[in-house]
């Protein structure tokens, strides 16, 4: 299955977010989301890999023994492949194009799955976070990380609105769900002791310091790999999600829970 990404998209998400990263906050949001995490001598299922960025620092520099990373579009699995082979990570991280639905893993396979801004572009929760917790080992811990809707007060739902046509004009689609949908399935999938970090503050923060940079002198290179149109659509997109934060029309919040 091909990426909803195009390569433009690819090039420059990564212009914006750090190479092998395609969601917002980059390698400078992994160090405070695993902030106190010990993934020592654990295998981790990267659920919705991508490019592969965040596999490489959690088997190079958060210590995971071994690292496993799924993804639906096989053209990004690929190239996560060839990132790992360059830096030497290959005997530590796999890579492997899956399609919708159940992992191709037994139950209890893991000792923690991570999941990075992704569970936002799946429309049924309770199917994602019931297939995590069957491939986790009793005890193995759940770290989600994600976008979630919040209020609908003082034109927030106008906000929260504009924001996904933006992103639709950019060609990502989104699935968003109330933070309240995320502790549900959980629960149903049998994932206890659930804690919630939130983490809006420093996603509007970042998000404002991107509109900075699109709107700014620096942005020429950007520019030249989206194109005209898609880089216009990168700024209604970066400036509209920035709005979203701020005013509490979407929230990002840091998710951990344990394998009951």
């Amino acid at each position: 299955m091909a990426t909803q990404y195009s390569d433009r998209v690819i090039e420059g998400m990564q212009a914006l977010y750090g190479e092998g990263f395609l969601s917002p906050g980059g390698p400078d949001e992994m160090a405070v989301f695993l902030d106190g995490v010990d993934l020592a001598g654990r295998h981790v299922l990267d659920m919705g890999c991508g490019l592969g960025g965040a596999s490489l620092m959690l088997a190079d520099e958060f210590g995971a023994a071994r690292v496993t990373g799924v993804d639906i579009a096989a053209d990004l699995v690929e190239r996560a492949r060839a990132a790992a082979e360059a830096r030497g990570l290959s005997g530590r991280i796999a890579f492997r194009a899956v399609g919708p639905g159940p992992f191709p893993f037994g139950d209890a396979a893991f000792d923690a799955v991570f999941i990075k801004d992704v569970v936002c572009h799946i429309e049924d929760k309770h199917a994602v976070f019931a297939e995590a917790a069957r491939v986790l080992k009793r005890g193995g811990r759940l770290l989600c990380a994600d976008f979630v809707a919040g209020g609908t007060g003082d034109g927030r739902a106008r906000l929260y609105d504009d924001w996904i046509a933006a992103m639709k004009s950019y060609g990502l689609s989104f699935h968003f769900g109330t933070l309240g949908a995320y502790t549900s399935a959980y629960e149903a999938a049998g994932l206890i002791d659930a804690t919630v970090r939130d983490h809006t503050s420093l996603s509007a923060a970042a998000a404002e310091r991107e509109v900075a940079f699109v709107t700014g002198p620096d942005a020429g290179p950007l520019r030249e790999a989206l194109g005209e149109d898609k880089f216009q659509a990168r700024i209604e997109a970066s400036a509209m999600r920035f709005k979203a934060l701020a005013n509490g029309a979407l929230r990002h919040v840091h998710m951990f829970a344990t394998r009951a």
